[in-house]
């Protein structure tokens, strides 16, 4: 399987070792930040990471990779009105993961529909599976 690992404010969940460990900015966002429900699909050209924004549309939706680490930032849509009550905070959705050198980052696509981010991230030529045929001696 390609490899994939989720990421905490761009750094790595598993222990890395001293030496292979890469200083990473500390986060500054503001505001309420939640980690999207994301499921990961492994194909054999692709992994196919679809994460839940409810209540966010394109426009709302930053993706960019820096040093081998995709994130993913999504705003919702302004309210039309203010709630008189509220029993929880409106969130915005942030996720990071280590991206594998297996992976085509000049390939990778983004949909959204519905509240569902789907991104493809394409495997490079190497990492997809190929079949080899056996000549006859």
């Amino acid at each position: 399987m390609a490899e994939i690992k989720e990421t905490v404010d761009a750094k790595p969940i598993e222990s890395a070792r001293q030496e292979d460990a890469k200083p990473r900015p500390e986060s500054t966002r503001s505001g309420l930040y939640v980690a999207p429900a994301t499921d990961i699909y492994e194909r054999d050209d692709a992994l196919v990471l679809v994460a839940d924004v409810p209540g966010v549309d394109h426009s709302g939706v930053e993706i960019k990779i820096e040093d081998g680490v995709l994130e993913v930032t999504a705003h919702r849509r302004p309210a039309d009105s203010e709630p008189d009550y509220a029993e929880f905070e409106q969130a915005s959705y942030h996720r990071a993961f280590s991206l594998s050198d297996t992976i085509d980052v000049e390939k990778i696509d983004a949909e959204i529909k519905d509240g569902v981010l789907a991104l493809t991230l394409p495997k490079s030529e190497r990492a997809k599976p190929r079949r080899i045929d056996v000549r006859a001696g």
